[in-house]
């Protein structure tokens, strides 16, 4: 089976395109929380970009998967020339973002470090209930950051030794620089006690800090996830030059 992807759009339009939805989303979403109270809950649900099961999600996990599968394009061109190490890279690297797009839609790792945390703090393991007595943010990223970590390394390595197109070197830095930024806010949003000081320097109330900060968070990695999409189309035409 070949999985073929057909292309012809201007790079200007496609860079705008990805850039522009996530900040529309942001925008939307602050619009319809300026006037909650004037708009029903299953409503301005919809198009809370802080929350999953709306129409941000579907945009996230469907540019997620888009990643996903320019990966397995990549990974179809050097099977065809029986490179079995570039194989075994690129089909980790296209199946992690196959994985956000499942993520994006079922919660997968919020509900894993949930039961992960139920355990620790109901077991005699003195590992794991260490680590979540010590962890004061979320517990996801305990267990999940390693992994994505690696995975990043994994990136960073294919960017330097394979990426012909400094765009889409200069484009796939960008994109994982977003997710570090992303996963820095997540990081804060799970300690109370970075948000008392804004709050306390500010007039701002906790929930909408809060808000703003996770919604910040969404838009970002959404950038990003559009920035290494159009990366690696970019380093997929470079490899049949």
């Amino acid at each position: 089976m070949r999985l073929n992807l057909d292309y012809n759009i201007p790079l200007k339009n496609l860079l705008t395109t990805v850039i522009t939805i996530p900040i529309f989303l942001f925008f939307f979403d602050s619009l319809v929380n300026s006037y909650s109270h004037d708009i029903p809950n299953k409503i301005r649900v919809l198009f809370d970009i802080t929350l999953e099961a709306n129409i941000p999600t579907w945009y996230s996990s469907v540019i997620a998967l888009f990643v996903g599968l320019t990966g397995l394009l990549i990974v179809q061109h050097y099977y065809r020339l029986k490179q079995t190490s570039k194989i075994i890279i690129w089909s980790i690297i296209s199946l992690f973002f196959i994985y956000m797009s499942m993520d994006d839609t079922s919660q997968f790792h919020e509900r894993i470090a949930t039961a992960w945390a139920n355990y620790a703090n109901s077991t005699n393991d003195t590992l794991s209930s260490t680590l979540a007595g010590n962890f004061e943010s979320y517990y996801w990223q305990l267990l999940f950051l390693p992994i994505f970590g690696l995975i990043g390394f994994v990136m960073l390595y294919v960017i330097k030794t394979e990426f012909k197109n400094a765009l889409a070197k200069k484009l796939f830095i960008a994109g994982l620089s977003c997710f570090v930024i992303a996963v820095g806010l997540d990081y804060i949003d799970g300690v109370d006690r970075y948000y008392d000081f804004v709050i306390q320097n500010t007039s701002i109330q906790f929930k909408a800090l809060e808000h703003l900060s996770r919604a910040v968070e969404e838009m970002i990695e959404m950038i990003g996830l559009g920035l290494i999409f159009t990366s690696l189309l970019l380093h997929r035409e470079s490899l049949y030059e």
